[in-house]
């Protein structure tokens, strides 16, 4: 993600806190920006706009992409940044704190729950080999990569992108055998 100035950072702010229908104008975000930074402000504008941050919409007028929003929540959870403007400075600092708290909280949560690849492959094969066990008792064994990953994300805590990606992955390098039958996927351990 990107690291962002300080000056970047409050010009993304406002940048998104004047914003009205998906664009906001230039000249609206450099009126609020402090006397110093406002005779950079083309230049705080030309860096933002290199990294993809904002993107002019029309003369005069831009908006703050998903990624330029995501940088500054990122940045606004790590700034030490203290506004000094007599309009309110306490709830300002007050909801700066609050984002870093719940940013920090969120980190540690998404951390927790996240899940590597080596500790995806075991926990896998190993429910792979329980369903692939029970389907032998009865005589046929046809595992559906669909159902076997529904089942999975019920009893681990992992986002579907994750496990699509780890499962994929899982493919690419072999360790399952995957066949499309009657529009459905079966898949087989190669181990």
């Amino acid at each position: 993600m990107a690291k962002l100035t300080t000056e970047q950072l409050i010009y993304l702010l406002y940048a998104r806190a004047y914003t009205e229908k998906d664009t906001v104008i230039k000249s609206t975000v450099k009126s609020y920006l402090a006397k110093e930074w406002k005779v950079r402000s083309e230049q705080i504008y030309d860096a933002l706009q290199t990294q993809e941050l904002i993107k002019q919409a029309s003369k005069g007028r831009f908006y703050v992409t998903e990624q330029g929003l995501q940088a500054l929540v990122t940045n606004l959870a790590t700034t030490d940044y203290e506004f000094s403007s007599v309009k309110g400075p306490k709830v300002l600092n007050t909801l700066l704190m609050c984002i870093k708290q719940a940013a920090n909280f969120h980190s540690q949560v998404n951390s927790s729950d996240e899940m590597s690849f080596d500790e995806f492959q075991e926990k896998f094969k190993t429910l792979y080999l329980e369903v692939r066990q029970k389907q032998e008792l009865r005589g046929v064994v046809a595992i559906h990569s669909k159902e076997l990953c529904d089942k999975f994300m019920e009893i681990n805590p992992i986002s579907p992108n994750k496990l699509s990606q780890y499962f994929d992955l899982l493919k690419s390098n072999g360790k399952i055998f995957a066949v499309d039958e009657k529009g459905q996927e079966l898949i087989q351990w190669v181990e």
